[in-house]
């Protein structure tokens, strides 16, 4: 199964269903419950998801999103190795660095991310969610 590494935004849009980008969030997270791909995310993520989603609406309603959020998603760690890994990547960014370096580790063959500009010195392919969307509907009507 295809690990496909998701950037914050990618989840917020889903979380706080945010337009124009809600349905690309939603066919990515339909593929994971499907079990079609595996969707990674950065546990370094979930402090941001958790501070933007309580921002705004409020604790609980926080809380719940990012409980409900990992019934999708493997959770990937930032530990030491990444954070090492990262300094040492050549971004603009230090947390798209650590989530590039997190999504090398856990040996994602995407990172998905509406931020594609900022991981262009990523090691690995990047795409926007449309892109990943529009290649996977090609892939599934060819084979």
């Amino acid at each position: 199964m295809d690990r496909i590494f998701i950037d914050t935004n990618v989840a917020l849009d889903l979380i706080q269903a945010r337009e124009p980008f809600l349905a690309d969030a939603l066919f990515l997270f339909a593929l994971s419950e499907r079990k079609s791909i595996e969707l990674c995310l950065s546990t370094d993520s979930l402090s941001t998801i958790f501070y933007v989603v309580e921002k705004n609406k409020d604790a609980r309603v926080a809380r719940e999103a990012v409980s409900k959020l990992l019934d999708f998603v493997t959770l990937c760690s930032l530990d030491e190795n990444a954070v090492l890994k990262g300094m040492a990547l050549d971004f603009a960014d230090i947390e798209d660095a650590f989530i590039c370096a997190v999504a090398m580790a856990a040996k994602a063959r995407v990172i998905v991310t509406r931020n594609v500009k900022d991981f262009a010195q990523a090691p690995l392919p990047v795409q926007t969610p449309r892109e990943f969307v529009a290649t996977w509907q090609a892939q599934a009507q060819t084979g």
